[in-house]
């Protein structure tokens, strides 16, 4: 709260000079050298405050641009968070050698779901920052050749 009134207090105090200089030159003549130097004072104090008024008002609007963003991958998350947890349930409870087919079966499901969740994710995400997304599923498609590799020569 503090730092958007300094701002407002530097424009303020800009018109607070030209004010002052316009009133000053209504009552008597300013020299050259006296005119100049409060005009510059005055543009000085203007384009200080109206740059951190900018900053902040810029600032403000970027929270506001991301914020519907962060919401959907926030609800990513969450359902991430509940796959990982049905995955987590099953193995507790899958520990009879007769059910391992069923939870095999079960895991894959999930697995399948987080992906899609994860790719979602990602498209959200694409809204943002297009070339990281991009950067980034180059990089996992990378990852997933070397595994199926790895797992080939083993």
């Amino acid at each position: 709260m503090a730092q958007s009134k300094i701002p407002l207090a530097l424009v303020s105090a800009a018109v607070l000079v030209a004010v002052f200089s316009i009133i000053v030159s209504a009552i008597r003549s300013l020299s050259s050298l006296e005119n100049t130097l409060l005009w510059v004072i005055s543009l000085a104090l203007s384009l200080v405050g109206s740059f951190y008024i900018g900053k902040e008002s810029a600032s403000e609007a970027v929270h506001e641009l991301i914020r519907p963003h962060a919401r959907s991958a926030f609800r990513r998350l969450m359902s991430l968070y509940g796959s990982l947890s049905r995955v987590a349930t099953e193995i507790a409870i899958s520990k009879s050698p007769e059910s391992q087919k069923l939870l095999i079966a079960k895991l894959e499901a999930i697995v399948v779901e987080q992906l899609a969740t994860a790719d979602d994710a990602l498209e959200d995400w694409r809204d943002i920052a297009p070339d990281e997304v991009t950067e980034l599923k180059s990089r996992l498609i990378v990852a997933e050749k070397r595994e199926v590799e790895s797992d080939g020569s083993n």
